[in-house]
């Protein structure tokens, strides 16, 4: 990850209310249960104090360098590529924000780092693409979900580690504002 999002993500924290639930990444490779067990942890936490915060964030223990992962032996035990590794946790941040919405229909917002992940995102929602309306700032879109088990769902997507340090910040307060929150 890079240090810029760990600082944009900081900054966010710092700057608005907000719980945020860290994926142990590691647990999302071990193995089927393994990663099952930790996306079922992440949906509770976020479900069991929703009602406390406007905003929750899910965010992967790889933005700290100390829990980085190196990928070879995952590509070697699973004879894969890094894409498909890469797959594997993105798809397993889309099945957490989907169970959490599937708890919560009262959420109605969403913001996504990076296209793999957007992507897996609208995979799992199952909508047919974003309809894009404004540019919240250089490379991250604000939009809704077309068709899907979430259609209308208002989205940000911003591009990882671009921006500067508010970015983030910047892109949760807008999407705060379109919702009214």
């Amino acid at each position: 990850m890079n240090p810029n999002t760990k600082a944009q993500m900081e900054e966010l924290w710092l700057s608005q209310r907000i719980h945020n639930a860290f994926v142990k990444t590691r647990e999302l490779l071990e193995s089927e249960e393994q990663r099952s067990a930790e996306i079922q942890r992440v949906i509770h936490e976020i479900l069991e104090v929703s009602h406390l915060n406007t905003v929750s964030t899910v965010t992967g223990d790889g933005i700290y360098p100390e829990n980085r992962i190196d990928f070879q032996p995952y590509m070697e035990k699973y004879h894969c590529s890094m894409d498909d590794v890469t797959d594997k946790i993105n798809s397993a941040f889309a099945e957490i924000a989907y169970g959490i919405f599937q708890a919560q229909p009262e959420y109605k917002g969403l913001y996504t780092s990076g296209g793999d992940v957007t992507v897996a995102v609208c995979k799992k929602f199952q909508t047919a693409g974003l309809s894009l309306s404004d540019e919240v700032l250089p490379l991250a879109a604000y939009g809704q979900f077309l068709t899907g088990d979430f259609a209308g769902i208002h989205i940000i997507t911003k591009g990882g580690s671009q921006g500067e340090r508010d970015a983030i910040n910047r892109c949760i307060t807008y999407l705060k504002e379109k919702l009214y929150i």
